[in-house]
Protein backbone atom coordinates (compact mmCIF):
# COMPACT_ATOMS: atom_id res chain seq x y z
CA UNK A 1 0.00 0.00 0.00
CA UNK A 2 1.43 3.34 -1.06
CA UNK A 3 1.30 6.35 1.24
CA UNK A 4 -0.77 9.27 0.02
CA UNK A 5 1.00 11.82 2.27
CA UNK A 6 3.06 14.45 0.54
CA UNK A 7 6.80 14.51 1.22
CA UNK A 8 6.55 18.07 2.55
CA UNK A 9 4.05 16.91 5.15
CA UNK A 10 6.38 14.20 6.42
CA UNK A 11 9.56 16.27 6.69
CA UNK A 12 9.58 19.16 9.13
CA UNK A 13 12.30 21.73 8.28
CA UNK A 14 14.75 21.88 11.17
CA UNK A 15 13.08 18.88 12.84
CA UNK A 16 14.50 15.40 13.44
CA UNK A 17 13.50 14.22 9.95
CA UNK A 18 15.21 17.09 8.14
CA UNK A 19 17.65 15.44 5.70
CA UNK A 20 20.10 18.33 6.14
CA UNK A 21 20.97 16.82 9.53
CA UNK A 22 22.44 13.73 7.86
CA UNK A 23 25.40 15.65 6.48
CA UNK A 24 26.09 17.23 9.88
CA UNK A 25 25.99 13.86 11.61
CA UNK A 26 28.38 12.38 9.07
CA UNK A 27 30.80 15.19 9.91
CA UNK A 28 30.34 14.58 13.63
CA UNK A 29 28.49 17.85 14.22
CA UNK A 30 25.56 18.08 16.61
CA UNK A 31 23.98 21.50 16.95
CA UNK A 32 23.01 22.28 20.51
CA UNK A 33 21.58 25.53 21.84
CA UNK A 34 22.53 26.34 25.44
CA UNK A 35 21.59 29.48 27.28
CA UNK A 36 24.50 31.64 28.43
CA UNK A 37 23.46 31.25 32.06
CA UNK A 38 23.41 27.47 31.79
CA UNK A 39 26.76 27.45 29.99
CA UNK A 40 28.41 29.50 32.74
CA UNK A 41 26.95 27.21 35.39
CA UNK A 42 28.31 24.09 33.66
CA UNK A 43 31.76 25.61 33.09
CA UNK A 44 32.03 26.89 36.66
CA UNK A 45 30.96 23.52 38.12
CA UNK A 46 33.48 21.71 35.94
CA UNK A 47 36.33 24.04 36.91
CA UNK A 48 35.50 23.73 40.59
CA UNK A 49 35.43 19.94 40.32
CA UNK A 50 38.79 19.61 38.59
CA UNK A 51 40.52 22.07 40.93
CA UNK A 52 38.98 20.92 44.21
CA UNK A 53 40.61 17.49 44.13
CA UNK A 54 44.26 18.60 43.62
CA UNK A 55 43.86 21.54 46.02
CA UNK A 56 42.41 19.33 48.74
CA UNK A 57 45.13 16.75 48.07
CA UNK A 58 47.84 19.41 48.47
CA UNK A 59 46.27 20.67 51.69
CA UNK A 60 46.00 17.20 53.23
CA UNK A 61 49.56 16.30 52.24
CA UNK A 62 50.78 19.53 53.85
CA UNK A 63 48.77 18.85 57.00
CA UNK A 64 50.13 15.31 57.27
CA UNK A 65 53.64 16.52 56.41
CA UNK A 66 53.79 14.21 53.40
CA UNK A 67 55.72 14.84 50.21
CA UNK A 68 53.69 14.90 47.03
CA UNK A 69 54.55 12.09 44.59
CA UNK A 70 54.52 14.74 41.84
CA UNK A 71 57.91 15.90 43.12
CA UNK A 72 59.39 12.77 41.57
CA UNK A 73 58.63 14.23 38.13
CA UNK A 74 61.51 16.67 38.60
CA UNK A 75 64.00 14.31 40.22
CA UNK A 76 64.53 11.83 37.42
CA UNK A 77 64.60 11.75 33.69
CA UNK A 78 61.00 11.44 32.44
CA UNK A 79 61.21 7.96 30.92
CA UNK A 80 58.09 5.95 30.16
CA UNK A 81 58.76 3.66 33.12
CA UNK A 82 59.33 6.63 35.46
CA UNK A 83 56.11 8.37 34.34
CA UNK A 84 54.10 5.17 34.86
CA UNK A 85 55.50 4.84 38.37
CA UNK A 86 54.65 8.47 39.20
CA UNK A 87 51.13 7.96 37.87
CA UNK A 88 50.77 4.85 40.02
CA UNK A 89 52.07 6.68 43.12
CA UNK A 90 49.67 9.58 42.55
CA UNK A 91 46.76 7.16 42.26
CA UNK A 92 47.72 5.25 45.40
CA UNK A 93 48.22 8.40 47.48
CA UNK A 94 44.97 10.09 46.46
CA UNK A 95 42.93 10.99 49.54
CA UNK A 96 39.82 11.41 47.41
CA UNK A 97 40.18 7.89 46.05
CA UNK A 98 40.92 6.43 49.48
CA UNK A 99 37.72 7.96 50.82
CA UNK A 100 35.31 7.50 47.89
CA UNK A 101 36.35 4.17 46.38
CA UNK A 102 35.79 1.89 49.42
CA UNK A 103 32.36 3.38 50.15
CA UNK A 104 31.28 3.26 46.53
CA UNK A 105 32.54 -0.31 46.21
CA UNK A 106 30.58 -1.30 49.34
CA UNK A 107 27.33 0.03 47.87
CA UNK A 108 27.99 -1.56 44.48
CA UNK A 109 28.73 -4.89 46.12
CA UNK A 110 25.80 -4.78 48.56
CA UNK A 111 23.14 -3.56 46.16
CA UNK A 112 24.31 -4.81 42.80
CA UNK A 113 26.63 -7.74 43.47
CA UNK A 114 29.41 -5.88 41.66
CA UNK A 115 33.02 -6.82 42.31
CA UNK A 116 36.16 -5.26 40.84
CA UNK A 117 39.04 -6.27 38.59
CA UNK A 118 40.23 -8.87 41.12
CA UNK A 119 37.14 -10.13 42.98
CA UNK A 120 33.96 -11.67 41.59
CA UNK A 121 30.84 -11.76 43.75
CA UNK A 122 29.27 -15.21 44.03
CA UNK A 123 26.17 -16.41 45.87
CA UNK A 124 25.58 -16.65 49.62
CA UNK A 125 28.68 -14.63 50.53
CA UNK A 126 31.12 -16.53 48.30
CA UNK A 127 33.87 -14.60 46.53
CA UNK A 128 36.08 -15.66 43.62
CA UNK A 129 39.38 -14.49 42.18
CA UNK A 130 38.76 -13.10 38.70
CA UNK A 131 42.06 -14.31 37.11
CA UNK A 132 41.12 -17.82 38.27
CA UNK A 133 37.63 -17.57 36.78
CA UNK A 134 39.09 -16.32 33.49
CA UNK A 135 41.67 -19.12 33.51
CA UNK A 136 39.05 -21.86 33.83
CA UNK A 137 36.55 -20.34 31.41
CA UNK A 138 38.98 -18.61 29.04
CA UNK A 139 41.11 -19.67 26.08
CA UNK A 140 43.37 -22.70 26.24
CA UNK A 141 46.75 -22.33 27.92
CA UNK A 142 48.49 -23.87 24.90
CA UNK A 143 47.00 -21.45 22.35
CA UNK A 144 49.89 -19.89 20.40
CA UNK A 145 47.80 -16.82 19.54
CA UNK A 146 47.17 -16.19 23.24
CA UNK A 147 50.89 -16.54 23.96
CA UNK A 148 51.71 -13.99 21.24
CA UNK A 149 49.06 -11.60 22.55
CA UNK A 150 50.38 -11.79 26.11
CA UNK A 151 53.94 -11.14 24.93
CA UNK A 152 52.78 -8.14 22.91
CA UNK A 153 50.77 -6.73 25.83
CA UNK A 154 53.85 -6.92 28.07
CA UNK A 155 56.04 -5.16 25.53
CA UNK A 156 53.39 -2.49 24.89
CA UNK A 157 53.25 -1.84 28.63
CA UNK A 158 57.01 -1.33 28.72
CA UNK A 159 57.58 -4.47 30.78
CA UNK A 160 60.31 -7.07 30.40
CA UNK A 161 59.79 -9.76 27.75
CA UNK A 162 57.33 -12.36 29.00
CA UNK A 163 57.35 -16.13 28.46
CA UNK A 164 53.73 -17.21 28.14
CA UNK A 165 54.13 -20.90 27.17
CA UNK A 166 54.63 -22.97 30.35
CA UNK A 167 56.12 -26.04 28.65
CA UNK A 168 59.73 -24.91 28.06
CA UNK A 169 60.14 -23.77 31.68
CA UNK A 170 58.63 -26.93 33.15
CA UNK A 171 60.56 -29.29 30.88
CA UNK A 172 63.79 -27.33 31.36
CA UNK A 173 63.43 -27.57 35.14
CA UNK A 174 62.61 -31.27 34.87
CA UNK A 175 65.76 -31.99 32.85
CA UNK A 176 67.97 -29.87 35.12
CA UNK A 177 66.76 -31.84 38.15
CA UNK A 178 67.24 -35.14 36.32
CA UNK A 179 70.89 -34.25 35.79
CA UNK A 180 71.17 -33.73 39.55
CA UNK A 181 69.51 -37.08 40.31
CA UNK A 182 66.29 -35.51 41.60
CA UNK A 183 62.70 -36.17 40.52
CA UNK A 184 60.37 -33.26 39.75
CA UNK A 185 56.79 -33.62 40.97
CA UNK A 186 54.47 -30.99 39.53
CA UNK A 187 51.50 -29.93 41.68
CA UNK A 188 49.13 -27.49 39.94
CA UNK A 189 46.50 -26.53 42.56
CA UNK A 190 43.09 -26.29 40.93
CA UNK A 191 41.38 -22.94 41.18
CA UNK A 192 38.51 -22.26 43.53
CA UNK A 193 36.04 -21.90 40.66
CA UNK A 194 37.06 -25.36 39.39
CA UNK A 195 36.14 -27.01 42.70
CA UNK A 196 33.31 -24.80 43.97
CA UNK A 197 31.68 -23.35 40.85
CA UNK A 198 28.16 -23.97 42.18
CA UNK A 199 28.53 -21.03 44.56
CA UNK A 200 29.38 -18.75 41.65
CA UNK A 201 26.27 -19.29 39.54
CA UNK A 202 23.97 -21.47 41.64
CA UNK A 203 23.67 -24.27 39.07
CA UNK A 204 24.48 -27.94 39.50
CA UNK A 205 28.05 -28.76 38.48
CA UNK A 206 28.98 -32.15 37.06
CA UNK A 207 32.64 -33.00 37.31
CA UNK A 208 35.42 -30.50 37.75
CA UNK A 209 35.47 -27.67 35.17
CA UNK A 210 38.95 -26.81 33.94
CA UNK A 211 40.78 -24.86 31.24
CA UNK A 212 40.25 -26.28 27.75
CA UNK A 213 43.94 -27.23 27.34
CA UNK A 214 44.62 -28.43 30.88
CA UNK A 215 44.34 -32.16 30.18
CA UNK A 216 46.33 -31.86 26.96
CA UNK A 217 49.11 -30.07 28.84
CA UNK A 218 49.26 -32.72 31.58
CA UNK A 219 49.34 -35.49 28.97
CA UNK A 220 52.19 -33.82 27.08
CA UNK A 221 54.23 -33.30 30.26
CA UNK A 222 53.74 -36.90 31.35
CA UNK A 223 54.81 -38.07 27.92
CA UNK A 224 58.07 -36.17 28.51
CA UNK A 225 58.58 -37.96 31.83
CA UNK A 226 57.29 -35.29 34.23
CA UNK A 227 55.43 -36.62 37.27
CA UNK A 228 52.21 -34.60 37.61
CA UNK A 229 49.98 -34.82 40.67
CA UNK A 230 46.38 -34.35 39.45
CA UNK A 231 44.16 -33.34 42.35
CA UNK A 232 41.05 -34.55 40.54
CA UNK A 233 42.13 -38.18 40.78
CA UNK A 234 42.02 -37.94 44.57
CA UNK A 235 38.69 -36.13 44.71
CA UNK A 236 36.24 -38.54 43.15
CA UNK A 237 32.65 -37.28 43.30
CA UNK A 238 32.00 -33.71 44.51
CA UNK A 239 32.07 -33.85 48.32
CA UNK A 240 29.43 -32.33 50.56
CA UNK A 241 31.89 -30.20 52.55
CA UNK A 242 33.47 -26.98 51.29
CA UNK A 243 36.91 -27.35 49.74
CA UNK A 244 37.75 -23.65 49.71
CA UNK A 245 37.39 -20.81 52.18
CA UNK A 246 34.26 -18.78 51.47
CA UNK A 247 35.89 -15.36 51.05
CA UNK A 248 39.43 -16.45 50.23
CA UNK A 249 41.36 -17.69 47.20
CA UNK A 250 42.73 -20.66 49.18
CA UNK A 251 41.65 -24.11 50.27
CA UNK A 252 40.19 -25.04 53.64
CA UNK A 253 42.48 -26.55 56.30
CA UNK A 254 40.79 -29.95 56.05
CA UNK A 255 41.04 -30.07 52.25
CA UNK A 256 44.69 -29.00 52.40
CA UNK A 257 45.46 -31.82 54.85
CA UNK A 258 43.73 -34.36 52.60
CA UNK A 259 45.78 -33.18 49.63
CA UNK A 260 49.01 -33.29 51.68
CA UNK A 261 48.38 -36.95 52.52
CA UNK A 262 47.46 -37.77 48.91
CA UNK A 263 50.54 -35.95 47.62
CA UNK A 264 52.76 -37.86 50.05
CA UNK A 265 51.40 -41.17 48.73
CA UNK A 266 52.01 -40.01 45.15
CA UNK A 267 55.58 -38.92 45.88
CA UNK A 268 56.36 -42.26 47.50
CA UNK A 269 54.95 -44.03 44.43
CA UNK A 270 56.95 -42.11 41.78
CA UNK A 271 60.25 -41.61 43.60
CA UNK A 272 62.63 -43.78 45.58
CA UNK A 273 63.18 -42.33 49.03
CA UNK A 274 65.54 -44.12 51.42
CA UNK A 275 64.40 -44.77 54.98
CA UNK A 276 65.24 -41.99 57.43
CA UNK A 277 64.51 -41.56 61.12
CA UNK A 278 61.03 -40.12 61.31
CA UNK A 279 60.90 -36.78 63.12
CA UNK A 280 58.87 -36.64 66.31
CA UNK A 281 55.82 -34.63 65.31
CA UNK A 282 52.35 -34.03 66.71
CA UNK A 283 49.33 -31.98 65.66
CA UNK A 284 47.58 -29.49 67.91
CA UNK A 285 44.20 -28.05 66.84
CA UNK A 286 44.05 -24.27 67.00
CA UNK A 287 41.36 -21.73 66.05
CA UNK A 288 41.88 -19.18 63.29
CA UNK A 289 39.56 -16.43 62.12
CA UNK A 290 39.70 -13.56 59.65
CA UNK A 291 38.02 -12.19 56.53
CA UNK A 292 39.42 -13.69 53.35
CA UNK A 293 41.98 -12.12 51.04
CA UNK A 294 39.26 -11.51 48.45
CA UNK A 295 37.57 -9.15 50.90
CA UNK A 296 40.91 -7.37 51.16
CA UNK A 297 41.02 -7.14 47.35
CA UNK A 298 37.58 -5.51 47.26
CA UNK A 299 39.08 -2.67 49.34
CA UNK A 300 35.94 -2.08 51.34
CA UNK A 301 35.87 0.33 54.31
CA UNK A 302 37.52 -1.01 57.46
CA UNK A 303 34.22 -0.74 59.32
CA UNK A 304 32.26 -2.78 56.74
CA UNK A 305 29.92 -5.48 58.08
CA UNK A 306 28.94 -7.07 54.77
CA UNK A 307 31.60 -9.80 55.13
CA UNK A 308 32.31 -11.16 58.59
CA UNK A 309 35.43 -13.13 59.56
CA UNK A 310 35.32 -16.86 58.83
CA UNK A 311 36.37 -19.14 61.66
CA UNK A 312 38.19 -22.42 61.02
CA UNK A 313 40.20 -24.95 62.97
CA UNK A 314 43.78 -25.49 61.83
CA UNK A 315 46.13 -28.23 63.01
CA UNK A 316 49.55 -26.89 63.93
CA UNK A 317 52.38 -29.38 63.49
CA UNK A 318 54.76 -29.31 66.43
CA UNK A 319 58.07 -30.96 67.17
CA UNK A 320 59.55 -31.83 70.49
CA UNK A 321 58.64 -29.60 73.43
CA UNK A 322 55.76 -28.15 71.47
CA UNK A 323 57.97 -26.11 69.10
CA UNK A 324 56.17 -25.24 65.82
CA UNK A 325 57.50 -27.19 62.83
CA UNK A 326 60.28 -25.59 60.79
CA UNK A 327 61.69 -26.56 57.35
CA UNK A 328 64.96 -28.52 57.31
CA UNK A 329 67.42 -27.53 54.59
CA UNK A 330 69.08 -30.94 54.95
CA UNK A 331 65.91 -32.82 53.99
CA UNK A 332 66.05 -34.79 50.74
CA UNK A 333 62.64 -33.48 49.62
CA UNK A 334 62.31 -29.81 48.61
CA UNK A 335 58.92 -28.10 48.32
CA UNK A 336 58.67 -25.03 46.10
CA UNK A 337 55.35 -23.32 46.74
CA UNK A 338 53.26 -20.17 46.57
CA UNK A 339 50.50 -18.87 48.83
CA UNK A 340 48.77 -22.28 48.80
CA UNK A 341 51.87 -23.51 50.64
CA UNK A 342 52.07 -20.48 52.91
CA UNK A 343 48.41 -20.32 53.92
CA UNK A 344 48.03 -21.65 57.51
CA UNK A 345 51.82 -21.44 57.99
CA UNK A 346 52.86 -17.85 57.31
CA UNK A 347 51.81 -15.78 60.30
CA UNK A 348 51.31 -12.63 58.27
CA UNK A 349 48.51 -14.25 56.27
CA UNK A 350 46.44 -14.49 59.44
CA UNK A 351 45.37 -18.14 59.26
CA UNK A 352 47.81 -19.79 61.63
CA UNK A 353 51.45 -20.85 61.96
CA UNK A 354 53.10 -24.18 61.03
CA UNK A 355 49.74 -25.62 59.98
CA UNK A 356 50.05 -25.51 56.19
CA UNK A 357 51.09 -27.75 53.33
CA UNK A 358 54.78 -27.95 54.26
CA UNK A 359 54.41 -29.26 57.83
CA UNK A 360 51.54 -31.59 56.96
CA UNK A 361 53.43 -32.98 53.97
CA UNK A 362 56.44 -33.60 56.23
CA UNK A 363 54.10 -35.32 58.68
CA UNK A 364 52.60 -37.51 55.97
CA UNK A 365 56.01 -38.38 54.47
CA UNK A 366 57.51 -39.04 57.89
CA UNK A 367 60.73 -37.23 57.00
CA UNK A 368 62.35 -33.77 57.14
CA UNK A 369 61.27 -31.36 54.42
CA UNK A 370 62.96 -28.31 52.91
CA UNK A 371 60.72 -25.44 51.74
CA UNK A 372 61.08 -22.39 49.52
CA UNK A 373 57.74 -20.57 49.40
CA UNK A 374 56.73 -17.14 48.20
CA UNK A 375 53.26 -15.69 47.74
CA UNK A 376 52.24 -14.89 44.14
CA UNK A 377 54.04 -15.62 40.87
CA UNK A 378 54.32 -19.34 41.58
CA UNK A 379 55.37 -19.92 37.98
CA UNK A 380 58.54 -17.94 38.45
CA UNK A 381 59.30 -16.61 41.95
CA UNK A 382 60.40 -19.80 43.74
CA UNK A 383 62.37 -21.10 40.76
CA UNK A 384 64.11 -17.75 40.61
CA UNK A 385 64.90 -17.88 44.33
CA UNK A 386 66.37 -21.36 43.89
CA UNK A 387 68.35 -20.35 40.78
CA UNK A 388 69.82 -17.33 42.59
CA UNK A 389 70.95 -19.45 45.52
CA UNK A 390 72.59 -21.92 43.17
CA UNK A 391 74.29 -19.13 41.19
CA UNK A 392 75.65 -17.69 44.45
CA UNK A 393 77.25 -21.03 45.28
CA UNK A 394 74.62 -22.18 47.79
CA UNK A 395 73.76 -25.63 46.48
CA UNK A 396 70.20 -25.97 47.75
CA UNK A 397 69.77 -29.07 45.56
CA UNK A 398 72.61 -31.02 47.22
CA UNK A 399 71.24 -34.35 48.42
CA UNK A 400 67.74 -33.67 47.12
CA UNK A 401 65.92 -36.66 45.67
CA UNK A 402 62.54 -35.02 45.03
CA UNK A 403 61.55 -31.43 44.21
CA UNK A 404 57.84 -30.76 44.56
CA UNK A 405 56.77 -27.69 42.60
CA UNK A 406 53.38 -26.41 43.78
CA UNK A 407 51.71 -23.48 42.03
CA UNK A 408 48.17 -22.22 41.42
CA UNK A 409 46.89 -23.66 38.14
CA UNK A 410 45.76 -20.19 37.00
CA UNK A 411 49.48 -19.39 36.65
CA UNK A 412 49.30 -21.43 33.44
CA UNK A 413 47.26 -18.55 31.99
CA UNK A 414 48.77 -15.51 33.70
CA UNK A 415 52.27 -16.51 34.87
CA UNK A 416 55.69 -15.65 33.51
CA UNK A 417 57.33 -18.92 32.49
CA UNK A 418 60.91 -17.81 31.95
CA UNK A 419 63.48 -20.53 31.38
CA UNK A 420 66.14 -20.27 34.10
CA UNK A 421 69.66 -21.57 34.64
CA UNK A 422 70.18 -23.93 37.59
CA UNK A 423 73.99 -24.15 37.45
CA UNK A 424 75.85 -23.95 40.77
CA UNK A 425 78.28 -21.03 40.89
CA UNK A 426 81.17 -20.20 43.16
CA UNK A 427 80.58 -18.85 46.65
CA UNK A 428 81.37 -15.19 47.17
CA UNK A 429 85.10 -14.89 47.89
CA UNK A 430 85.87 -18.42 46.68
CA UNK A 431 88.50 -18.89 43.97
Amino acid sequence: MQSTLEASSRVVPGGPTDISHDEQLRRGLIKTDIERRTAWLLVTTFLLAITAVPLSQAYLEHREEEESPLVELFRKRPTAEHLRQVEKDVEQSSYAKLYVQPRLQLELTRRGGVGNKLAVIGRDGWLYYKPGVLHVGGPGVLDANVHASRRKDALDAGEEPLAADPRPAILGFHRALERRGARLVLVPVLDKVALAAQHLHGRTVRGWPQNADYDALLAELRQQGVAVFDMRQELGAPPSESLFLTQDTHWTPSFMRRQARALARYVQAVATLPPVPAPTLQVVPQPASRVGDLVDMLKLPDEQLLYRPQSVSVEQVQGEAGVPWEPDSQGDVLLLGDSFTNIFSLEGMGWGVAAGLGPHLALALGRPLDVIAQNDSGAFATRQALARELAAGEDRLAGKRVVIWEFASRELSVGDWKVLNYTVGNRAGSP
